[in-house]
C-alpha cells in the first residue's frame, strides 16, 4: 500500500472540498512500510518536526488552514535544512522532500487567500 499526498481547499468550514490536480509522480509518498520507517527516525524530534512525523505512528496527517501551511512551510524549511544529517535512503529522502514541497507550493499559489487550505498525506 502507498501512501500519497492530496491538496484542495474549502470556501467555508464544512464546506465542500475543491480538490487541487497534483501530476504524477508528486503525489506519491513511497509505500506504507518505507513512509513509517522514515518519519519514525529520531532526527525528526531533535530538528523540530513534530507534525510530519506523526507518519511514524500513523496516518492520515492534516494540515489545515493558513497556520497550519505556516507550520508545514517551517518543517518543510527544517527538513530541508537538515537533509544532509537524515540517515536514509539519499534518493527517497530527497525525493520526497521535493513532492512536499511541490504539493505545498501548489497548493497556496491556488487556494483563494479567503479559503481553508488543506494538505493530507495517508
Amino acid at each position: 500500500m502507498s501512501r500519497s499526498i492530496s491538496i484542495g481547499y474549502m470556501e467555508s468550514p464544512g464546506g465542500p472540498e475543491t480538490s487541487i490536480e497534483v501530476s504524477a509522480p508528486y503525489f506519491l509518498l513511497g509505500t506504507q512500510q518505507t513512509s513509517l520507517q522514515f518519519w519514525s527516525l529520531p532526527v525528526w524530534e531533535r530538528i523540530g518536526v513534530k507534525q510530519l512525523a506523526i507518519l511514524g505512528e500513523t496516518d492520515p496527517v492534516y494540515f489545515w488552514g493558513w497556520e497550519m501551511m505556516d507550520e508545514l512551510a517551517d518543517e518543510l524549511r527544517l527538513y530541508q535544512e537538515h537533509l544532509a544529517e537524515i540517515e536514509f535512503q539519499p534518493e527517497v529522502k530527497a525525493a520526497w522532500l521535493a513532492h512536499l514541497i511541490y504539493c505545498y507550493s501548489l497548493l497556496v499559489s491556488q487556494a483563494p487567500h479567503d479559503s481553508i487550505p488543506v494538505l493530507g498525506i495517508g
